[in-house]
């Protein structure tokens, strides 16, 4: 009851948001505020709320924060915005609200499937993470390689130029592919293990390697994901309430107070200039431009050809692609009025509706489903806090591009790959060890590495 009343406050609060700032601050953006009938509101509000009747109260299955996020997010913003930014009839955009609820209770039933057992990877934790340190420095030294001379810190009203050089010395190189497994996968790994196992050189190459790739590339995502990983893991490690429960009024918190500043401020977001980044990295860019992106995407392939997942590599050897340019792209020169304007989408936009259309979020959600039961049971072994803090970043890029983009070049497919290899901890790093407690309880809790069972 708890939890239901958590996500409803979260679902009126949205409400306000998006009527006293998302309105009048990015309206010319896309968040238009068109009046709807109760009726339409009403059962976005039902849509929205009652998932939270089947959703994992407590962290068993790292993937659960996955779901949280894409419910948080993804789910709950596209059941409003796109009736609010009127793109479509309502009547038309009820049936999308429905097939998005089909399809997250689709990727719900996954927790109902038994976990596959695997058999465990032979391989000593020493040579787990000299195999891992290598990869990752490797890939690290290729970049510094190619991209030498031209490293620079800008502020974030700054990067677009650095990206556009970045875009110039990486043409023709694959060094993007580095570039994106270091930032999805092993330096978010590095800094969850780093935070679980106590060990600070670990957790600051983590970050280290953040600061490499967001002086290359300009990508606020490598930066924001400092504070992602470690804001989960207080969120882990505070008080004893389940996991869902801290997650939600976490949420209300962070979202609530900065309605509140924005109130205080006299609704005017310019001021000072870290509120008015805090304001759009936030309330904007995190809590609601995926539901704007759903909106575009279900109005222009109303009228325009489905890619039928030709924009997968793979795929496209087959199945022809009917663009000059990325799904991206051609939105967002339609909808943004730039022929470079590329915004980024979550999966059930880009894999769902992009390819198929409603049906297509249903098969996606589906594979969805299939991605989460592998990493679970390839994480079967680990705590599943551990599993979920060093995924938690991959689990945001799923709320933000293509899903075969983050299993792939994203890196969600390594650290898969990674949890099955690294060795299993004999005792739960999240414990402190009791008054007699053995000595390799105490090494865990010091995060010193611990020998392998046998």
């Amino acid at each position: 009851m708890l939890l239901v009343f958590g996500v409803s406050v979260y679902v009126a609060l949205f409400q306000w948001m998006y009527e006293y700032y998302l309105y009048p601050t990015w309206d010319y953006f896309g968040f238009h505020f068109e009046p709807l009938p109760w009726s339409y509101l009403a059962v976005a509000l039902v849509l929205s709320v009652t998932p939270s009747l089947w959703m994992p109260i407590k962290l068993t299955r790292p993937s659960q924060l996955a779901y949280w996020v894409l419910y948080i997010t993804v789910f709950i913003p596209s059941m409003f915005v796109p009736l609010y930014a009127g793109l479509d009839a309502p009547g038309e955009i009820s049936l999308l609200m429905v097939t998005l609820y089909a399809g997250f209770a689709v990727m719900g039933g996954c927790y109902q499937v038994p976990l596959m057992r695997l058999n465990p990877a032979r391989i000593s934790r020493q040579a787990f993470w000299k195999g891992f340190g290598l990869i990752a420095g490797a890939l690290a030294i290729w970049m510094i390689v190619v991209f030498r001379g031209h490293m620079q810190f800008l502020s974030f009203n700054n990067i677009y130029d650095l990206r556009d050089i970045q875009n110039e010395l990486s043409e023709g190189t694959l060094v993007n592919f580095a570039f994106m497994l270091l930032t999805g996968a092993f330096n978010p790994f590095l800094m969850g293990c780093g935070l679980v196992h106590r060990r600070k050189w670990l957790f600051l190459a983590g970050i280290l390697g953040q600061l490499l790739v967001y002086s290359v590339g300009g990508t606020k995502g490598s930066i924001l994901s400092i504070a992602f990983i470690s804001g989960f893991y207080v969120l882990f490690k505070a008080g004893r309430l389940p996991f869902a429960l801290k997650l939600v009024f976490g949420t209300l918190a962070l979202v609530g107070g900065l309605c509140v500043s924005y109130v205080l401020a006299g609704y005017d977001p310019e001021p000072l200039q870290w509120h008015s980044v805090a304001l759009f990295v936030i309330l904007m860019r995190t809590f609601s431009s995926n539901g704007l992106m759903t909106a575009w995407y279900y109005n222009f392939f109303q009228s325009n050809p489905h890619t039928f997942y030709s924009h997968v590599r793979g795929v496209n050897w087959f199945v022809h692609f009917p663009y000059e340019r990325s799904p991206a792209l051609e939105i967002g020169s339609v909808y943004m009025g730039g022929n470079d304007a590329d915004p980024t989408a979550h999966f059930w936009a880009i894999d769902g509706i992009g390819a198929l259309g409603l049906p297509g979020v249903l098969l996606i959600s589906a594979f969805c489903a299939l991605v989460f039961w592998a990493l679970d049971s390839a994480a079967r072994k680990h705590d599943p806090r551990l599993a979920a803090l060093v995924t938690c970043y991959a689990a945001y890029n799923i709320a933000n591009i293509s899903i075969f983009t983050s299993l792939y070049s994203g890196g969600l497919a390594v650290l898969i790959l990674a949890l099955y290899l690294m060795p299993a901890e004999t005792v739960s790093p999240w414990k402190e060890p009791e008054r007699g407690a053995s000595r390799e309880a105490k090494r865990a809790a010091r995060g010193e590495a611990l020998p392998i069972p046998g």
